[in-house]
């Protein structure tokens, strides 16, 4: 049953003709009414020094616009919920954990965000036990044709079951652990719910992950193998891709922007899966367990501590050439050099907890992404920033200019970040997925529900760090 609240968020004599949300709202939280209230009143008090409102408008339709617009189901009781991504009306692990993930601060002072938070993890639980390749599930179940080829042998299949897309990607196998484990830390009750779910899952990936360090390399036969007829960023050549050298990293065929890799050692997904097997490791560890379930616990513990420090080894082995890290490699050698605009993507590894923002590698590697060493880095008269093959050559993304400003504390980075952002929606006061670098009127995606939610996250770390830049005229 859909959750529809008919509700307005702010008075009209504020808003005016800014105020873009949808009149009927698929879920309210009290908790962000009155974060954007508080943000508000604050540009308010200085709007007499404001010249435009582009900034006030923009977050107040950017950040609540996943809780507006792409709770499709929510049943409180389960709980369960099922969040969609926008523009498809599937449900994305990837997108649903960052959807999510940018109101975690408020879960624990909203019981019912809390609970809605809580019905998305027990959805992505049972997602992950349908099939562990998937990326995307559907809220129906369908009938889709698609052409597949697993252990070698293509076949028709009827995808029955309640995949959208089978398209394997890293984080999609462990990025369902990122909004669990930032849950728990945000709550204040730390006892597991729906444990033995819990604890299938986390066993089912990691002996996933393994199996990809060991069987497979050894016999160069897969269980998992993907080709369709499609462009070549959309396939995977011979349902295998290219050859690759055991790193002790994990293999991945598509990449966060959905585009296959070139070679199949990406190392931001990599990176990702590090950091989330230690913080998931050191979530079991800390969690309230029951006797039974402590001894479960265990060995899933020592079994993601050793999988993370593995793959971070290879990493600094295989993965940094020229003083900063690449972005793919086939541990035979070959190497790429580029970032994208998704993440995880090189600029956002410190968001995933690989690295520290002030690592003089990282540093080296950002410089080196936000210059034209990045054959997707554009300069434009209206912007410049990372984009990426999906969308294609000049096409500027809002989620790497965002994803820039929230891994630098340099205060003029932020402020023309920032300045980007606001002036380059089209006058439609949304994130956009990407807009060309000479004209913002000409984008793609009117509204993307991850990249609305990462602009709130920014406004509300400058409002703690340099609150003054949300005084500022940019226009």
């Amino acid at each position: 049953m859909n959750f529809i609240i008919i509700a307005s968020l702010l008075t009209v004599d504020l808003l005016g003709q800014s105020n873009l949300r949808p009149a009927e709202k698929k879920f309210v939280s009290e908790t962000i009414k009155e974060t954007i209230k508080r943000v508000n009143l604050q540009l308010k008090k200085i709007s007499e020094k404001m010249k435009d409102n582009n900034l006030k408008y923009t977050f107040i339709n950017s950040f609540p616009n996943t809780l507006d617009t792409t709770v499709i189901s929510y049943d409180p009781n389960i709980p369960d919920s099922f969040v969609i991504t926008g523009d498809i009306t599937a449900m994305w692990l990837r997108d649903s954990t960052n959807q999510l993930w940018t109101y975690m601060e408020f879960v624990n002072i909203d019981s019912k965000l809390q609970n809605l938070v809580k019905g998305a993890i027990n959805r992505q639980i049972n997602q992950v036990l349908i099939d562990p390749y998937a990326n995307a599930f559907n809220y129906q179940k369908k009938n889709r044709i698609g052409v597949m080829k697993i252990q070698l042998a293509v076949f028709q299949e009827l995808m029955y079951m309640q995949c959208h897309s089978i398209s394997m990607r890293g984080n999609s196998k462990l990025i369902h652990q990122l909004l669990f484990q930032d849950y728990l830390l945000a709550i204040t009750e730390k006892q597991m719910t729906h444990q033995q779910q819990i604890s299938n899952t986390q066993r089912l990936t990691f002996r996933d992950s393994q199996a990809d360090q060991q069987e497979q390399f050894k016999s160069f036969r897969f269980p998992y193998t993907f080709q369709r007829n499609a462009r070549s960023t959309d396939t995977v050549i011979n349902g295998i891709g290219e050859p690759v050298k055991r790193t002790g990293m994990l293999r991945t065929f598509f990449r966060a922007s959905d585009d296959s890799t070139v070679y199949q050692f990406n190392i931001p997904e990599n990176a990702m899966a590090a950091a989330v097997l230690k913080q998931t490791a050191e979530m079991l560890s800390e969690a309230q367990l029951s006797w039974p379930l402590r001894q479960a616990a265990e060995p899933l513990i020592k079994e993601a501590l050793a999988l993370s420090q593995e793959i971070k080894d290879a990493i600094y082995k295989y993965g940094i050439k020229d003083g900063a890290f690449v972005y793919e490699v086939d541990g035979m050698g070959k190497q790429v050099f580029m970032d994208d605009s998704n993440q995880p993507s090189l600029l956002s590894l410190p968001i995933y907890g690989f690295i520290e923002i002030d690592d003089p590698l990282y540093q080296a590697t950002r410089k080196k992404a936000l210059s034209s060493s990045n054959p997707y880095y554009y300069e434009g008269t209206a912007a410049k920033g990372i984009g990426g093959p999906h969308i294609g050559t000049n096409y500027n993304w809002p989620m790497a200019i965002i994803t820039q400003g929230l891994t630098t504390n340099n205060k003029q980075e932020l402020r023309e970040c920032l300045r980007m952002l606001v002036t380059t929606t089209g006058n439609k006061w949304f994130m956009h997925e990407s807009f060309f670098k000479d004209n913002p009127n000409r984008f793609t995606k009117p509204l993307f529900a991850w990249a609305n939610g990462l602009f709130g996250e920014l406004v509300l770390k400058i409002d703690k760090v340099y609150p003054d830049l949300l005084e500022e005229n940019y226009a």
